[in-house]
C-alpha cells in the first residue's frame, strides 16, 4: 500500500460510540470499588521474627557450606569422621537388623506420609 492510501483509509474512521449501558455499568463498577473497604494490610510486625529466623538460618547454612567446602578442598587426604552417634556401630546394628524390623519402619514411614497427605487433602477440600 502507498502512504496516500493509508492516510485515506485512516481518515475515514467512523466515530466509535460505546453501547448503551456500557457507561452506566462502568460507573457502577467504579462506585462499587470506591465504596469497598480498604484492603487488610499485611502483618509485617508479626511476620518479622519468622523472616529474621529464616534469614539467619540461611546465613548459617551458607557459612557451614563454605566451611565444609574449604575443609574438603584444603585437606582431601584426611578421612571424614562421623559424629559418635553416627558411628559404625549404629550402621552395623541397622544392617544386621532383621528385615521385619526394617519393614516395620518402612510401613510406619508410609503410614505417616499417607496420613499427612490425607490431612492436607481434607483441609484443602474443606475450603472449596
Amino acid at each position: 500500500m502507498i502512504h496516500d492510501e493509508l492516510d485515506r483509509i485512516l481518515s475515514n474512521e467512523e466515530e466509535i460510540l460505546p453501547s448503551s449501558g456500557f457507561t452506566a455499568s462502568v460507573m457502577e463498577a467504579v462506585r462499587r470499588e470506591a465504596s469497598a473497604p480498604p484492603a487488610i494490610p499485611f502483618p509485617w510486625l508479626r511476620a518479622l521474627p519468622g523472616i529474621i529466623v529464616a534469614g539467619a538460618t540461611l546465613v548459617a547454612v551458607a557459612v557451614q557450606l563454605v566451611i565444609q567446602l574449604v575443609r574438603v578442598f584444603s585437606a582431601p587426604q584426611s578421612p571424614v569422621e562421623l559424629p559418635s552417634w553416627l558411628g559404625p556401630s549404629m550402621w552395623a546394628s541397622i544392617l544386621k537388623a532383621p528385615l521385619g524390623v526394617a519393614g516395620i519402619w518402612v510401613t510406619l514411614a508410609l503410614l505417616a506420609s499417607l496420613a499427612s497427605l490425607m490431612l492436607s487433602m481434607r483441609l484443602t477440600s474443606a475450603r472449596t
